[in-house]
């Protein structure tokens, strides 16, 4: 019997620090490998013609440091090609819901943002909000990649792939690892890979960093491919104060039954 595995893949847009960050954003992609081969071809194809290594959207947006700085020759209109021509590949390669005029399976796209100052001001409020803006993030974002893969595409299993050094996925280890955890959620026993990516050799960290950067930036549009990727069809939670304020009740004390490792609270 073939095992449908659904890869995901996710990249974080900002730190969770409210001092210097509005908002953080957690952006995943979600593919088969049927879906995901020619997708990754034709999206180094176009990163080949525009003479690119890879996509780190910052990088490309300020030209400062890295291969997109502009003493390697890199200017406004070579980073617009560059990125105009990787949206042409996502909008190819992108699920289209069945309420869409064209429905089909693919590449889906899932951003989860929170609001700092939000998150922090509910936290001090109610001691039940998380500690951390990152574990919303993180849980938010994996349960909706879980339950699109159980419900929408009937996967068995799940691969689930982070840029290095974030602290989303540690969330997700904690959970993975914790018996009593896997049983009150046995999907969580499907999640069969959880690992750190290079994001330079995994096209689907840099979608997943394009879309978490155009939501970060959501107030402030200043490119045309910031608009025609804010326009493409995704999953999408943005949550504020009033989501913040009221957790689903008992979720808490099902956390807390768990006993997970304290991790780094947002300030």
């Amino acid at each position: 019997i073939h095992q449908m595995i659904l890869k995901c893949y996710f990249d974080g847009g900002n730190q969770a620090d409210s001092k210097q960050y509005d908002v953080v954003t957690l952006a995943a992609v979600c593919s088969t490998n049927d879906q995901l081969k020619p997708f990754e071809n034709d999206w180094n194809k176009a990163l080949k013609a525009n003479n690119a290594p890879w996509l780190h959207t910052t990088d490309a947006v300020s030209m400062i440091k890295g291969p997109f700085a502009k003493k390697r020759g890199w200017d406004a209109s070579k980073t617009e090609a560059l990125v105009m021509a990787l949206v042409d590949v996502i909008k190819m390669h992108i699920a289209r819901p069945m309420t869409d005029p064209s429905p089909r399976v693919g590449v889906l796209p899932f951003t989860v943002s929170v609001a700092l100052k939000d998150f922090v001001r509910a936290r001090d409020a109610n001691p039940e909000v998380p500690k951390a803006a990152t574990e919303v993030c993180a849980t938010q974002s994996v349960h909706g990649c879980l339950e699109w893969g159980c419900d929408v595409m009937g996967a068995h299993f799940y691969h689930l792939f982070f840029d290095q050094s974030e602290p989303f996925r540690g969330h997700i280890i904690d959970r993975v690892r914790n018996p009593k955890a896997v049983r009150q959620l046995p999907l969580l026993e499907r999640i069969t890979r959880n690992e750190e990516l290079d994001m330079r050799q995994a096209p689907g960290l840099q979608v997943a960093d394009l879309f978490a950067w155009c939501v970060n930036h959501k107030d402030s549009v200043s490119f045309r491919w910031q608009k025609e990727v804010l326009a493409l069809p995704r999953m999408d939670e943005w949550i504020d104060y009033k989501e913040l304020i009221k957790p689903i009740p008992g979720v808490a004390n099902l956390v807390a039954s768990w006993k997970l490792p304290k991790r780094r609270p947002t300030r």
